[in-house]
Formats: C-alpha cells, structure tokens, sequence
C-alpha cells in the first residue's frame, strides 16, 4: 500500500521525515506530491498537508512551518497530554490533534542542538536542556508512540490502511576502553601507577586479595543469562 501526500511547497525536511515515519516506522511507502490534481484523483490512502482541506475523503493535518524553513530559529513548543503521552505543535480542525511531521522531525533531527545551549563539562549538548529531559519523556520512544496513535487514526479514515507492525529486542552493548583496572597491567605498570597514585586498593588486586574493580564481567554475564540477552562487547585492544 502506497500513501500519497499533498503538500503547497516541497520540503527536505517533509521528504526526511515522511520517509522515515511511513517508511521505517509503518513499513509503508509514502510519495510526497505538490500536485494538486494527482491528489485529488488517488484513490486510496491519502494525506493533505497543506493549510486548508481539499476534500471529503483525505486525512488532513495543519502544518505548522517548521518543515517549510530553510533556517534554523528557536520554535514555540508548548507540551499537551494526548493518550497520557506529551506532545506539541498543536492543530486545530484537524484531523490529527497535533503536527505529528513537524513534532517528528524536531525530536529526531534533534534541532534544539542547533540552537544555542549550554553544554556540559565535556562541551557536550546537556541532557537536562532538552524538551525531553523538562517534560519526562527522555526515556520513551515517543514517535514510535505517537506513530501508532497515528497509525489509529489513519486507519480509522481508512479502514484497508495496513503496516507493518515491527518486533523489538533488546541488545545490550558495551564499549570497554580499559577492561581492568589494576589486573593483568603487569608489576611495572602497577609499580609506576602505584607512585603516581599510591592506593590500597591497587595492592590488594595486585596481590589476589580483593577483585578488581572494573572486574564485573560475571555479574554482567549472570544478568545476560537471567534475562536470556546476547550482549555485543566492543573491546579497545589498539597499543
């Protein structure tokens, strides 16, 4: 099934985000069209995202004009509840109860990294600046949520609307830089370490008597075989 799109004016931004919400997410092909007469005569699944309704039987969206800017400016977002999920870029006299492209788009593309921020102590973007950190949804895959409640909808308008309904797993990765602390560096390392840095600690691995402390790799392996995961571990070996 293919999803046709009607947009005034062509947009990367509405190209980015169309491919990956029907594409990726719904597993469904969506083309994005500007012609006003191939809209009106399909047949079958069809979207209008422009500023005014063009017929009766189509699934209309306001967009808001973040997708059709060339620039990139601070954006008015104000959070709402639908579903008990957040949102924003609220529409009116829709058929959707926000701009769920432009929403989209400004969480994936993470925009607000764009804008001027303040970063942490590694001049890295905080976490605490973003939209999702301030309104609680830094640990939801909130697209994907907003993507079924979409998918509902369209379904709902057009009842022979089918996707692809994904199965997730979970696959736990590891970057190890440093695989030990004190353990296998040898008497000369832990010798030039131990001068630098005299500890306690670093005697006692040395000398068996107490475990290392990066040496959690059977706690680790016993909480993989509890939960039946097959973890991917990324060792640095480079000299």
């Amino acid at each position: 099934m293919k999803v046709l799109l009607y947009a005034q004016n062509y947009s990367p931004r509405l190209q980015y985000i169309c491919t990956f919400i029907f594409k990726e997410v719904m597993g469904v092909e969506c083309t994005v069209t500007c012609d006003l007469e191939e809209f009106k005569s399909y047949n079958s699944v069809r979207i209008n995202y422009s500023n005014s309704p063009i017929c009766e039987n189509e699934f209309y969206i306001l967009p808001v004009d973040l997708l059709f800017q060339n620039n990139i400016v601070p954006q008015r977002v104000e959070c709402f509840k639908i579903n008990n999920h957040q949102a924003f870029f609220k529409i009116d006299h829709a058929d959707f109860s926000f701009d769920i492209f432009a929403a989209s788009f400004y969480l994936l593309s993470r925009y607000e990294e764009y804008l001027p921020h303040k970063k942490d102590i590694y001049g890295r973007y905080a976490h605490e600046n973003s939209l999702a950190f301030k309104e609680g949804f830094l640990h939801l895959p909130l697209i994907n949520i907003w993507a079924k409640n979409f998918v509902a909808a369209l379904q709902n308008k057009f009842p022979s609307f089918i996707f692809i309904q994904h199965a997730f797993r979970f696959v736990p990765t590891y970057d190890i830089d440093i695989a030990f602390s004190y353990k296998h560096k040898g008497l000369w390392r832990n010798a030039v370490g131990f001068l630098k840095s005299p500890s306690l600690e670093r005697i006692m691995v040395v000398c068996g008597w107490r475990k290392d402390p990066f040496d959690t790799y059977d706690w680790m392996d016993a909480l993989h075989k509890k939960f039946q995961l097959n973890p991917i571990y990324f060792f640095l070996v480079a000299a």
